[in-house]
């Protein structure tokens, strides 16, 4: 039991050294593994991407950044000048329109264009989730 106790403790300090919240469930068997995973992870990081983060703690990551302001679902577009178009940098679940087909989406993968308020536009963007078109 003080091996898994040892591993949940490791894994604690690695969690917090990528800046995330660590998952202690399961067996012993997972924790050391999840530990390996962290430790091989860290390993690969460049040097600069430690320095980065410590220099500029806003590049952190924090765990919310997928949370957006989205638009509300029962929200009705009135003008569609009001929707700006952006790509998106990671898989997003949102309320959007298709960049060019005013068909509505749910996802959005990786380097697709879409279209959505420019409230929501900004939020994306700052918190590097897309990019302006």
């Amino acid at each position: 039991m003080a091996k898994k106790d040892d591993n949940l403790k490791r894994l604690r300090e690695l969690a917090a050294s990528l800046g995330r919240e660590p998952d202690i469930s399961g067996s012993a068997a997972d924790i050391a593994q999840r530990v390996a995973e962290l430790e091989e992870e860290l390993a690969n990081m460049d040097d600069t991407d430690i320095r980065d983060k410590s220099a500029h703690p806003e590049n952190a990551l924090t765990g919310h950044e997928n949370e957006v302001i989205s638009a509300q679902p029962e929200t009705v577009i009135q003008n569609m000048d009001d929707l700006v178009t952006v790509v998106a940098l990671v898989t997003l679940h949102t309320d959007a329109l298709h960049a060019t087909r005013d068909e509505p989406l749910a996802f959005v993968p990786p380097g697709m264009a879409f279209r959505v308020f420019a409230g929501v536009a900004a939020g994306m963007t700052e918190r590097g989730l897309a990019r302006m078109q």
